[in-house]
């Protein structure tokens, strides 16, 4: 199983705040998984506090004299200091992502030098790095450039229509033959290289 990070440890909070406040039983266990050691600490603090606050005073009756003593169930102490936690890690959550970000970054620069560096004599050193990127999951995929690169396109598509429709006859004529000349230039280039 994939080790959790504290982007995903808010969503499971938040998961176990509803759970608790829909009155659906919760597992003790699960403060190992979502807590670091200090916060377990602190949650086994507030526990201890409600059971003294049960062992010197009596049962209260009224809402009113339960916040008076600071009396509360364990669901609700639970629910308390989880919302508490899930605060934090919201504060915090930027700081999270570009620290994942950064190990990302390292991860990937490791396994692009590693290559480069054993790639045998005759190999493209960069092709080499760039193969073990993609092969370790790392793509040079940027959606943001994707969707940048087809507005330019199709920004250059509609201008050349509307030079087109603004071109004389002549000026169509020369356009085909600069076109015609290009295409015979690249089949030229072709030829040599073979």
């Amino acid at each position: 199983m994939p080790k959790i990070n504290n982007t995903h440890i808010a969503e499971r909070i938040q998961e176990l705040i509803d759970k608790m406040e829909s009155g659906e039983e919760f597992e003790t266990k699960k403060d190992k998984t979502l807590l670091d050691e200090v916060q377990q600490q602190a949650l086994k603090d507030a526990l201890a506090h409600q059971q003294q606050l049960k062992k010197t005073h009596k049962r209260p009756k009224t809402q009113a004299e339960k916040d008076a003593i600071g009396w509360k169930d364990i669901r609700e102490v639970r629910i308390e200091f989880y919302k508490k936690v899930l605060d934090d890690l919201k504060g915090s959550a930027l700081d999270d992502i570009k620290e994942l970000q950064r190990q990302r970054e390292l991860k990937a620069a490791k396994i692009y030098l590693d290559a480069y560096f054993k790639a045998e004599d005759g190999n493209s050193r960069e092709s080499a790095g760039n193969i073990a990127l993609t092969r370790a999951g790392f793509s040079n995929d940027n959606p943001r450039t994707e969707k940048r690169d087809k507005e330019v396109w199709d920004m250059e598509e509609a201008i050349k229509k509307q030079l087109k429709a603004t071109m004389t006859k002549e000026e169509r004529e020369q356009l085909e033959l600069v076109r015609e000349q290009e295409k015979l230039e690249r089949k030229g280039l072709k030829e040599r290289k073979r």
